[in-house]
């Protein structure tokens, strides 16, 4: 009889090894339903009366990456933009991302510079690329004619080359003096060709 118990007990504990080796995979959670997209309201920097330029900087900052930029068509996919801004660094404008042409770029360049002033930035980077020849990019290129242009015009104070943008350069020194976390910036006395810092 014990023998017969104890053959039941052990066809019963490889039963239930069997089931549950075999037993399908519980399905994973389901995602959470995306937010619906909000519409895009107006930075308003005097909603912000007691903060520094440097802290409205970095709320104008905090603004594009929830919003995006007007730039960009309102049907197009906008992609998560990653908080990659370091402390102390000058605020970025990126317009090489998509591949565009030099008038594409040029226009972004100048609808990044109203909501800059709107955020009150006094100066941005511009990321242009230097072109995969090493000569000099079509887009760098034409920014900078359309910056001298448009210093020329006073509608910017000054611009300064990427590979100029350091220590031994007057304007980017004065720079400095105004915004002493300017010299914080990661590409400051890196001598690089692909960005401009542009004093609005």
């Amino acid at each position: 009889m014990k023998q017969k118990t104890h053959a039941r007990q052990k066809r019963e504990a490889e039963e239930r090894r069997r089931k549950e080796a075999f037993a399908p995979v519980p399905a994973s959670a389901p995602s959470p339903k995306e937010k619906t997209a909000l519409p895009k309201p107006a930075f308003r920097p005097e909603t912000y009366p007691d903060l520094s330029p440097e802290e409205a900087a970095r709320e104008f900052l905090d603004y594009l990456d929830r919003y995006g930029t007007t730039a960009a068509k309102d049907d197009a996919p906008r992609q998560t933009r990653k908080k990659s801004t370091p402390s102390g660094a000058v605020p970025r404008l990126n317009l090489e991302e998509g591949m565009p042409t030099v008038e594409e770029a040029v226009s972004r360049m100048r609808l990044g510079f109203q909501e800059m002033r709107a955020g009150r930035v006094k100066a941005v980077k511009l990321i242009h690329g230097y072109g995969s020849t090493g000569r000099g990019g079509k887009i760098c290129i034409g920014v900078r004619q359309e910056l001298a242009a448009m210093k020329k015009r006073k509608l910017i104070r000054d611009w300064i080359p990427g590979e100029d943008f350091g220590p031994t350069d007057a304007a980017s020194r004065k720079l400095v003096e105004e915004n002493s976390s300017v010299s914080r910036d990661p590409d400051y006395g890196r001598i690089n060709h692909g960005i401009t810092v542009v004093v609005l």
